[in-house]
């Protein structure tokens, strides 16, 4: 599977979970996506426009406005420039790398 294939499968495991009624498990399957498409800027700035969305469904305004916010630093994808790992979430701060689950480790490399 490649990098933007598991992208994609992250993306309809989230919409799974939506469809399922598990809020926690979509956004989980969003970081994921995420972090498979940091290095692709349509896929890096798709991916806060979903967690976005995701944010107003659940009412949670602080994770909207990180989102907000977020949406433009995906230009940093275009560069090379985007902390490896990051969630995209807002509980990591939007410029710290984090450890890579294993699995998509080797999706990245």
């Amino acid at each position: 599977m490649t990098r933007s294939q598991a992208f994609h499968h992250e993306l309809q495991q989230a919409r799974i979970q939506r469809r399922g009624g598990d809020a926690f498990a979509e956004l989980n399957h969003l970081e994921r996506a995420h972090i498979l498409g940091q290095p692709s800027f349509l896929q890096h700035g798709y991916s806060h426009w979903l967690m976005l969305l995701w944010a107003w469904r659940q009412h949670d305004w602080a994770e909207a406005g990180a989102q907000l916010l977020r949406l433009p630093g995906s230009v940093g994808s275009l560069l090379g420039l985007y902390p490896l790992g990051n969630p995209g979430t807002r509980r990591v701060g939007p410029l710290t790398p984090q450890p890579l689950p294993e699995d998509l480790a080797r999706l990245l490399q």
